[in-house]
């Protein structure tokens, strides 16, 4: 990419944050920061290429090794696509997984769908005493709401209960989590765990 189209994004990128920080003064979204250690221009199809990108907005943070952007002007709907340890960290949570699509509106995030071999979540909370974990194979993050969809082998391990079915949602401001689609051909499971169990890191159940 010629030194003058890179300049022209950075600048881009610039006036952005000038526009976030005005907008956090008066009680819109909080700033949100993008940093990358190179960013590509495709003219061909306008899409944005980014290396070792990181995106952060108050308690969110998402990194990852690779994204593909269809527009960095966080004001309009954008999609994003991370590819290679995707991890998000937002409050006391963080999940991670091998890919993920993640779409911004409005200043902030609205959704994220992450794949992975599984996808995992933990919640590690300093108020409560253990950690609550959990994966699947997909998850959709929904950032309004606060909750987690898992599906396909999803499983949630909470204090001395594993709960596995075919469809999950975590609700990160209760920690409640509660049975998707009616529809699933899996039956739900609870696991009542032994002390040894319980003070075991949780794994994925086999499939």
């Amino acid at each position: 990419m010629a030194s003058s189209s890179h300049r022209f994004w950075l600048g881009l990128l610039a006036l952005a944050g000038c526009a976030e920080l005005a907008a956090q003064n008066s009680g819109q979204p909080e700033e949100l920061l993008l940093d990358s250690e190179s960013l590509t221009l495709d003219r061909k199809t306008n899409l944005i290429q980014l290396r070792n990108p990181r995106i952060s907005q108050g308690g969110l943070a998402i990194e990852a090794d690779e994204a593909l952007a269809t527009g960095i002007e966080f004001d309009q709907k954008s999609e994003w696509r991370f590819t290679g340890h995707v991890r998000i960290a937002v409050d006391t949570a963080v999940i991670e997984a091998d890919s993920a699509v993640f779409t911004f509106d409005q200043k902030q995030l609205s959704r994220g769908e992450l794949e992975g071999a599984p996808a995992t979540f933990a919640d590690v909370d300093p108020a409560r005493a253990k950690p609550i974990r959990g994966g699947a194979n997909k998850l959709s993050y929904d950032y309004v709401a606060r909750t987690l969809r898992m599906s396909d082998n999803a499983w949630v391990h909470k204090d001395q209960y594993e709960i596995q079915g075919c469809d999950l949602i975590y609700d990160f401001s209760d920690e409640r989590v509660t049975s998707g689609s009616a529809g699933c051909a899996e039956l739900f499971r609870i696991r009542v765990l032994s002390n040894q169990d319980a003070q075991a890191p949780a794994a994925a159940p086999p499939p």
